[in-house]
């Protein structure tokens, strides 16, 4: 069973929660946010063009986004024909380009 928190921890956290009222309101934290890259761009054709191997998690760390991004990604891609899909697993897509 979790403790509890001491007084003094929990003064800290309200003095903390004033401070930012103070300062702009509400603190937002922005969980998973994504960049990205836009579809048509030069850049992105041109880095494709060099991978052997178009595959979610090499798009992910090539763009530095998250795997389930690069899937969306590549799923509109090869709904606009820019890809199509060479050789599947059950876990796994492999893409080449058109």
């Amino acid at each position: 069973m979790p403790q509890k928190k001491s007084l003094r921890k929990m003064e800290r956290q309200q003095e903390t929660k004033k401070e930012a009222e103070k300062k702009g309101g509400r603190v937002e934290k922005t969980i998973g946010s994504l960049d990205i890259p836009d579809m048509s761009s030069q850049e992105l054709m041109e880095q494709l063009g060099k991978m052997k191997a178009i595959t979610p998690p090499g798009l992910a760390i090539q763009f530095n986004i998250k795997i389930s991004t690069a899937k969306k990604l590549l799923e509109q891609l090869k709904k606009d024909r820019v890809v199509d899909l060479a050789s599947r697993s059950h876990n796994l897509k492999v893409y080449k380009l058109v």
